[in-house]
């Protein structure tokens, strides 16, 4: 899939990535965009950086990534969300395997860890199809199920 990249969020795209939109399903699954743009801006401890995906010059996706911790070595993965109309088209793991590149070229990390309300099985298995595993552990804030993908070689 070429033409597959990953962009900051900026004052000249934000609007296109805020109209996004999961499958009506899945809307219980993951915070909006708009919520989540918020959260990057006014959530300063977890410096979270937010990014679209693009295909060509087109948004098809968000993500944010933030809350490292250089002592421990990890950063979260969060809000992950391909838009309804791209679902089924491999869109999901092609942007997964270039975040997790992304990541490990911007910072020092052993672990990349993400959470995902534990009933959304179609997230889950896509989270499994490139290496990360169920820690069986629950994240206190959102009683959310942790996943961890193991990035140190």
């Amino acid at each position: 899939m070429e033409g597959l990249n990953i962009r900051p969020v900026t004052k000249d795209n934000w609007r296109a990535i805020v109209e996004l939109k999961p499958l009506t399903d899945q809307e219980k699954y993951i915070t909006s965009n708009a919520e989540s743009l918020l959260e990057s801006f006014y959530e300063t401890r977890y410096n979270w950086s937010a990014f679209g995906l693009f295909k060509e010059e087109y948004p098809i996706g968000f993500t944010m990534i933030g809350a490292f911790n250089a002592e421990k070595e990890y950063i979260w993965l969060d809000r992950f969300m391909i838009d309804g109309q791209f679902q089924g088209k491999g869109y999901g793991k092609k942007f997964l395997q270039l975040i997790v590149d992304y990541i490990q070229s911007k910072w020092q990390v052993k672990d990349i860890v993400l959470s995902i309300v534990k009933e959304n099985n179609q997230a889950k298995k896509l989270y499994e199809t490139i290496g990360f595993i169920d820690t069986g552990r629950i994240d206190e804030e959102n009683g959310e199920l942790v996943m961890v993908l193991n990035v140190k070689k």
